[in-house]
């Protein structure tokens, strides 16, 4: 049989590519209030996101199986979480940032702390995810689980996020303001950790996703 020729095969390749991303399951956003606490020990979908809460109706999952560079639309929901942290520099944090087509609904969003963390460390680590797609590169799946310091806390004490490169990298995030030496310890693990995957972490911006 001959060979194709080479515009034929790019176009056939092409057509593989959209077949394969229409295959893929993409589900329209399940509808949540803006509420403390969610339905109990219950998995919510959006886009090709999925998000898991705990038996107390509180996000403690975050899961994109391949992550992607589009941005979401943000909601108002976003400020009314932030104001749960209370007093101090609170946000509401994405644990999918908008950037990587995270949904501004509950599910996706907690009380993080602003500059540092949801502003720093967060966008640190996305901002490393980010440099792992360009060139026609792949973040499979990109994962955040949550741990809460008692029943009644709406803001998780710790941030745990694993996501697959060239190699399985993990970052373990302390959600609370930090002195300079252990924000600085956090900073230069995290480019390290992207730099060893073949990947350049960029430089932190102060606009959070």
């Amino acid at each position: 049989m001959p060979a194709l020729p080479p515009a034929l095969r790019r176009a056939s390749a092409a057509a593989l590519l959209l077949t394969a991303a229409a295959a893929a399951p993409v589900y329209a956003p399940d509808a949540a209030p803006c509420e403390r606490h969610l339905q109990p020990a219950h998995t919510y979908h959006a886009h090709h996101h999925t998000f898991t809460t705990d038996d107390s109706g509180r996000p403690v999952e975050a899961l994109a199986r391949k992550l992607v560079d589009k941005s979401a639309t943000r909601t108002g929901c976003q400020g009314t979480v932030g104001d749960w942290g209370g007093r101090g520099d609170w946000n509401g944090g994405h644990l999918i940032a908008a950037s990587f087509d995270g949904v501004g609904l509950r599910y996706n969003l907690v009380p993080m702390q602003g500059r540092q963390i949801n502003q720093g460390l967060m966008k640190r680590v996305e901002d490393g995810a980010r440099s792992c797609l360009e060139g026609g590169g792949s973040v499979a799946d990109y994962r955040i689980r949550l741990r809460y310091p008692d029943r009644a806390a709406l803001a998780p004490d710790q941030i745990r996020i694993t996501l697959s490169v060239s190699r399985k990298l993990e970052f373990t995030l302390p959600n609370r303001t930090l002195p300079a030496e252990e924000l600085a310890s956090h900073e230069e693990r995290i480019t390290k950790a992207f730099q060893e995957a073949r990947c350049s972490a960029r430089t932190v911006s102060v606009t959070r996703r």
